[in-house]
């Protein structure tokens, strides 16, 4: 029992003497862009690949603000956000219904002055 014993704390001991891994910028980008460009289960698939862990991964998921290029949104604007939205929707779909109204009035005065 002693023998097995002694290969468990070598093992215990060699894992905690490994040295931690350094990526550079351009490494935790391409990981990132990966697990982006993977949409969901992305980040399981980029642990498996490039052999590093969930929490380093999650880090710099923070550091780089999220999933996405914009930045993280303050608590209570989601709903703002989203009345914002729907409203430029709808003004521009109302811009392009004024447009097409322009010219059917045109037409129709065209129309009219032939009679």
């Amino acid at each position: 029992m002693a023998k097995g014993n002694a290969k468990v704390k070598a093992k215990v001991k060699a894992k905690a003497k490994a040295k931690a891994k350094r990526y550079t910028d351009a490494q935790k980008k391409e990981i990132l862009d990966f697990i982006e460009a993977k949409g969901r289960g992305g980040q399981t698939l980029a642990v498996k690949k490039f052999k590093v862990t969930a929490a380093t991964i999650g880090s710099w998921k923070k550091k780089s603000g999220g999933n996405s290029a914009s930045p993280p949104a303050a608590p209570g604007t989601s709903r703002e956000l989203k009345a914002l939205q729907e409203l430029a929707g709808i003004l521009a779909e109302l811009e392009k219904t004024e447009a097409h109204l322009g010219k059917l009035q045109k037409k129709y005065n065209k129309a009219k002055a032939k009679l």
